[in-house]
């Protein structure tokens, strides 16, 4: 009997050193039994059996050597067959082994007795996969164990054999053999573990053990009974009841621990599918483990078990672990059901990883953006409402920031969704990089951000506006292309009794302020911005339902040949007059880029003007062009071909010109390229409208299918007062008859600036209220018809152009 420990590997110094001793001691003992058996020998006949001459034949020489031969071999096997009173950190082994000591005793010499035992217990040893000191303790201690209950048996037995004496004697001797051997493992574990012997001694199970331990030994005594009064082959009988015995006593321990195991791994299974977070997993299952192998060490680790561990593999969602116990043999279960246990244990929680880890992500998902991994919408208004409250207590400031990207658009038409993805991810990162700790950046949708500030001053927060606005504007990289890249700002101050929402919406209302006034600035929220974005909503929604309705009207301005005074084409310019009121034209149309309407505006416009065209040249008598405003937005659309080939079917042969603003050319848009390189193929002429105030290059116009630009009138507005103004505007007429282009010159209001544009531009046309002002159909019919006796000296190409 000893024992059982589940202590970590690491033994401590005085562990040693007492285990070194008490195997010496056995060693002592075994060597005097030894040289006392060799001192009978070599004085005497020596033990009988060995004695026997062998012609007495060999029923004479079985019926004592036989002793010899299996009770050590009877040792080893009844040792691996203990009875465990089991507990959970711990146990007590209850090995029928010491009933072969007791029978040894019984029918032996002590000498030889004990040297007999001595070979039992050391081949029980060597067949264990115990550990190596273990293993020399238990050979130590078996010895001792049996030299006391030998000495007790010798000195109490007296001579008369099959007695009650005698089996007093027996149970005395057991009794001590118990005592010496639960004692000095108490030590030795205790030592080991640093823990007290007394709690080693006194533990649950040790009077029951006591009360097993002294009947078990008894049937060593049955046995030499048994041999003593009936023939040897009789000793065979015992061999039923004592297999038997050790079987059912196998049986009973494994399965006693075999259903315990399944309870913990049932109990565990409930625990893993009840726990919510995976925080709190690790240390319930490390704690089920221990419950599992009544092992109190175990550990989760990244580093496989060692060579004196089991352990087992684990997914924790995102790492590859492994959970970790010490390697014991004890009679519950070998290491082999304890390596198998513990897979099963991680096959339950592998599942439970997998499931929190899954919830984890859904919940993750729900609440952040899936490309750059920010806050979402939803998270975002979390976060501000608790602000809100916390600052109300604090007195402390907040700001709520809204970011939308200028140009974004442009950047996914030309290069496509995978790049506009990359560039929100830079620009994630940029805002990131912005900002403090305890701030918050979060990705509303599409290229929109937020940014919340808590605990900012006014000064505070303006600085951040200069770092954002600074760090987005440097442009971003885009398969080798620098694009430009810039942001416009809302910014929105809490105030009292404000939710998240409405701080949201103003930081939205002062955004769109931003874009009005120029786009890659920041602009912050004023109650007067609110009633201006709910008037706009309202202008939108107005001219939404005029559209829809086809109530819009054109006016033309004509385009006038500034040698002769001819007319040679009109420009269509839209007009809205809501509730009897004229709608100012950048108001209406800057809605409309702004809400999305301004293709379905577009497009009523070239049917308004298709519409007007014939009257229009029937009016000018021969050749003349509309130009049209069409905008970026237009021109990436799929159906635009398509709409302007339908329009120009029903012009009744008056030409049609596509002018787009400089500030909103799209010549790095691959899809708006082709656009009009196809219209252009089929005689469709783009003009470029505004031009000489965007683009800070003017090399794109070589590469582009553009055939006449439109100066902006601040060219012209003081070239009658200014040498250098009137010399820019000449230096475009150059570089327009050097491309090949024409050049008409817009905002001629003054006399005294035709005069320039004669003598000193060499323009040849104009377009300015001086000359004519946009002017409803009826009207400009009047004017067109008035105009058309003026002879024309412009060169031929000017009217199939202009």
């Amino acid at each position: 009997m000893a024992p059982t420990t589940t202590a970590a590997t690491a033994t401590p110094p005085a562990s040693r050193v007492f285990d070194g001793v008490t195997f010496a001691m056995g060693m002592l003992i075994f060597a005097g039994a030894v040289a006392w058996l060799l001192g009978a020998w070599l004085s005497g006949p020596g033990p009988a059996a060995w004695s026997a001459p062998w012609s007495a034949g060999w029923s004479v020489w079985w019926s004592t050597s036989w002793l010899y031969l299996l009770s050590p071999l009877l040792v080893t096997v009844v040792a691996h067959f203990p009875v465990l009173l089991d507990r959970a950190d711990g146990g007590i082994e209850i090995g029928f082994d010491s009933s072969v000591l007791m029978f040894l005793l019984c029918m032996l010499p002590v000498a030889e007795a004990l040297v007999l035992w001595s070979i039992g217990v050391t081949l029980t040893q060597l067949t264990t996969d115990k550990r190596p000191a273990a293993r020399r303790f238990n050979i130590g201690l078996g010895i001792i164990g049996g030299a006391a209950a030998a000495g007790i048996i010798t000195a109490l037995r007296g001579d008369e054999l099959s007695t009650p004496h005698e089996l007093a004697a027996v149970a005395l001797g057991a009794t001590g053999y118990f005592a010496i051997d639960f004692l000095l493992s108490a030590i030795s574990v205790g030592l080991e573990e640093s823990s007290s012997v007394l709690r080693q001694v006194v533990q649950p199970g040790s009077a029951l053990a006591v009360a097993c331990f002294v009947p078990f030994d008894s049937l060593g005594y049955l046995a030499a009974v048994v041999v003593r009064s009936a023939p040897t082959w009789a000793a065979l009988l015992l061999a039923v009841p004592l297999a038997t015995l050790l079987v059912a006593t196998r049986a009973v321990t494994r399965g006693q621990e075999h259903a315990r195991r399944l309870a913990v791994l049932f109990d565990a299974a409930v625990h893993a599918q009840a726990l919510a977070e995976t925080g709190k997993a690790l240390d319930v299952m490390v704690e089920e483990a221990r419950r599992l192998l009544h092992v109190p060490h175990v550990e989760v680790r990244s580093a496989p078990p060692g060579p004196q561990e089991i352990g087992a593999a684990l997914h924790d969602g995102h790492r590859d672990l492994w959970i970790v116990a010490p390697a014991r043999h004890r009679a519950r279960s070998t290491i082999a059901a304890d390596r198998q246990a513990l897979e099963a244990m991680t096959a339950v929680w592998s599942d439970a990883f997998a499931r929190l880890r899954l919830t984890e992500d859904m919940t993750h998902l729900a609440r952040h953006d899936a490309l750059t991994g920010l806050p979402n919408r939803a998270l975002l208004l979390d976060r501000v409402e608790q602000a809100l409250q916390l600052s109300m207590r604090r007195g402390t400031g907040i700001a709520l920031l809204f970011c939308d990207l200028d140009g974004f658009k442009r950047v996914n038409d030309r290069f496509g969704h995978a790049a506009g993805d990359a560039v929100l991810v830079d620009a994630a990162q940029r805002l990131s990089g912005c900002l403090r700790e305890s701030d918050t950046v979060a990705r509303l949708g599409g290229d929109e951000f937020a940014i919340l500030l808590q605990d900012v001053t006014c000064d505070q927060v303006e600085t951040t506006c200069r770092r954002v606005l600074q760090a987005l504007g440097s442009g971003a990289e885009v398969a080798g292309h620098l694009v430009p890249l810039s942001t416009s700002i809302g910014v929105a101050m809490a105030e009292t009794g404000q939710t998240a929402a409405h701080l949201l919406r103003n930081a939205d209302m002062a955004m769109y302020e931003a874009k009005a006034l120029g786009k890659d600035r920041s602009v912050r929220y004023e109650r007067a911005l609110g009633r201006a974005r709910v008037r706009r909503l309202e202008l939108v929604e107005s001219l939404r339902a005029a559209v829809a309705a086809r109530e819009l009207q054109l006016a033309y301005q004509p385009v006038v040949d500034l040698q002769t005074g001819r007319i040679v084409g009109v420009e269509a310019l839209a007009r809205w007059n809501c509730d009897g009121v004229a709608v100012p034209p950048d108001a209406f149309i800057s809605a409309a880029e702004e809400s999305g309407l301004v293709v379905s505006l577009g497009d009523l416009v070239l049917d308004l003007a298709a519409a007007d065209a014939a009257a229009l040249r029937r009016a000018a008598g021969g050749f003349l062009n509309i130009g049209v405003n069409v905008s970026a937005q237009q021109l990436c659309c799929g159906s635009f071909v398509q709409k302007v080939e339908q329009t120009v079917a029903r012009m009744d042969g008056v030409g049609l010109v596509l002018e787009i603003t400089e500030r909103d050319f799209v010549n790095d848009h691959a899809g708006a390229l082709d656009t009009m390189a196809r219209l252009s193929e089929q005689g469709i002429p783009f003009a470029i409208d505004d031009f000489g105030v965007g683009f800070s290059s003017i090399g794109y116009l070589q590469h582009t299918p553009v055939r006449i630009i439109k100066t902006d009138k601040s060219l012209s507005a003081e070239i009658d007062r200014d040498e250098r103004a009137c010399g820019l505007l000449r230096s475009i007429m150059v570089m327009g008859e050097a491309l090949g282009l024409d050049v008409v010159v817009e905002g001629i209001e003054r006399d005294s600036q035709i005069e320039h544009l004669r003598d000193h531009v060499d323009a040849t046309l104009g377009q300015g209220y001086l000359l004519h002002r946009p002017l409803p159909l009826d009207a400009v019919v009047q004017v067109l018809r008035k105009n058309r006796g003026r002879t024309v000296i412009a060169p031929a190409e000017l009217t199939n152009s202009a």
